[in-house]
């Protein structure tokens, strides 16, 4: 696999659903590992399940900010999940980052399906949020991205508008939820 350069900030200051297409392939590194991202969520401003729905909080400021930003939240007291801020700031957008594959530096057989598991292996916690992926610990690398054919979309992951903003590679064992899901 090739892995490129650090994606610059252009690349996620573009309308979400445009970067999550997009992220698929791009590559993760942080603390010594590295993972192929497989499956991505959008949220944006007024969307009902976005954390910026009810405007700017001293929790969700990062997703109001400059584009290509780390937003991590705590879900059910016990689950850190890593967010990408974009589009322009103001927005309140990000993308949730569901799932990767394991290239290097991870013990044993980590999992990175789904976002929780992804940061516990990495080692991601609230403690890194609104940190500069074109400049901080945490990067995203451009690389090789998966044929049209193998990406796929569905509604997101235990939201139920409807609406198709969850973008994966179809059959990675890097994709969150059932067979099914990864179809």
């Amino acid at each position: 696999m090739r892995i490129g350069r650090r994606l610059p900030r252009s690349f996620f200051a573009r309308p979400t659903l445009v970067v999550a297409r997009e992220l698929l392939g791009k590559v993760l590194t942080f603390d010594g590992k590295t993972a192929q991202l497989v499956e991505v969520e959008a949220y944006v401003g007024d969307d009902p399940a976005s954390h910026a729905r009810f405007g700017l909080t001293g929790r969700n400021y990062p997703m109001f900010g400059p584009p290509g930003f780390t937003y991590v939240y705590r879900i059910y007291g016990m689950y850190d999940c890593l967010n990408i801020s974009t589009e322009p700031k103001g927005s309140g957008a990000a993308i949730l980052v569901r799932g990767a594959e394991a290239l290097s530096g991870f013990a044993g057989a980590a999992r990175l399906a789904g976002p929780g598991l992804l940061c516990r292996a990495f080692g991601i916690t609230t403690a890194h949020t609104n940190l500069d992926l074109t400049r901080g610990p945490i990067e995203v690398h451009d690389a090789d991205s998966p044929a049209p054919r193998a990406i796929g979309r569905s509604q997101r992951i235990g939201v139920s508008d409807g609406r198709p903003w969850r973008f994966y590679v179809r059959g990675s064992k890097g994709v969150s939820g059932t067979a099914a899901l990864r179809r």
